[in-house]
């Protein structure tokens, strides 16, 4: 909702084309700047300087120094762009305002008060959620439909404010295969835009480079990040928990839903389903983590929001992939 006071803290079939999208790209192991590339001799012109510009790209990026406020600027402006890409805004003042209820006592336990955290409910009867660099958080309703009891939703949103709260965007951003998923034209913005700055912090985010980075970001938070960061992300989830005074032992409960709704085979991921890392492995792993994190245990008073949204959105009791 757009007059959301900032607060004191991906769908299965989108992340498939995603995916399909990212095979159909030629596996770049090695990369001028980042190493030889065996062959290199026997390609036509135009596939040789198409391997260089993907080297140049990577290396410019790698050396951006991406700051908070470049952070703050991407979600800002991409924010709108993508509710509407991801299904629109839900319509109904009354749900947006009970997510609002729902998600600010666990964006309350983000340190990085400088960020405009922001969360709407999307349009979308997809099984997703995702979020911004920035703190600019999105649901779709229809994984709010999944959700049995409140521990489940405010998983999701957990481990999205991790994703936020980590600048895992800015390390995703950082990986070669984000460039992998750019144009050519946006990779020679890049170069020039960027590459003449010398990647001084805030001094790369024109309005070229941000038309650039645009498909690239929108299918790196629809679809899932890098297995590290998607563990991390987990991890945020039982921290926050903690602090607020939520049972952490229901921090897997959605992963385990996400298993009986996706099914068998499913090559699609988002950043709450996937083959890799397994989902079934990230709720072990996520396990491990409860018994081991020592953060204080709050009292939550209730959960805000939640009888709301389950009157608008009650719990399907048939596992159906829409």
């Amino acid at each position: 909702m757009s007059d959301f006071a900032p607060i004191g803290r991906r769908g299965l079939l989108t992340g498939a084309a995603a995916g399909a999208a990212m095979a159909a790209t030629p596996a770049l192991a090695q990369i001028p700047g980042l190493g030889s590339l065996p062959g290199l001799g026997n390609m036509s012109p135009g596939m040789s300087r198409a391997v260089d510009l993907m080297g140049q790209t990577a290396n410019v990026i790698a050396g951006m120094q991406i700051s908070e406020a470049d952070e703050i600027s991407m979600g800002t402006n991409y924010y709108e762009k993508f509710i509407d890409q991801s299904g629109g805004r839900y319509n109904s003042t009354r749900d947006q305002e009970a997510l609002h209820r729902f998600a600010e006592p666990l964006i309350a336990t983000s340190k990085r008060a400088g960020l405009p955290w922001d969360i709407t409910l999307i349009d979308a009867d997809t099984v997703n959620a995702w979020a911004l660099p920035g703190g600019k958080i999105a649901v779709h309703k229809g994984l709010i439909r999944y959700c049995a009891a409140p521990e489940e939703l405010a998983a999701v949103i957990s481990h999205e404010i991790g994703h936020a709260e980590l600048s895992h965007g800015v390390a995703q951003i950082k990986n070669k295969k984000f460039v992998q998923g750019m144009g050519g034209i946006a990779k020679q913005q890049i170069v020039n835009q960027v590459g003449r700055k010398a990647g001084g912090a805030g001094a790369f985010l024109t309005s070229e480079v941000l038309t650039a980075f645009e498909g690239p970001v929108y299918d790196m938070i629809t679809s899932g990040y890098s297995q590290d960061l998607e563990y991390a992300a987990d991890g945020h989830i039982v921290h926050v928990f903690h602090f607020v005074g939520y049972d952490s032992t229901h921090a897997p409960d959605f992963f385990n839903t996400m298993l009986r709704l996706v099914p068998p085979g499913t090559k699609a991921t988002t950043s709450l389903y996937s083959t890799h890392p397994g989902t079934k492995d990230r709720i072990k792993r996520l396990q491990t983590v409860i018994k081991a994190d020592k953060t204080p245990v709050g009292s939550a008073s209730g959960h805000p929001g939640w009888d709301d949204l389950k009157q608008s959105f009650p719990t399907r009791t048939v596992f159906r992939l829409t």
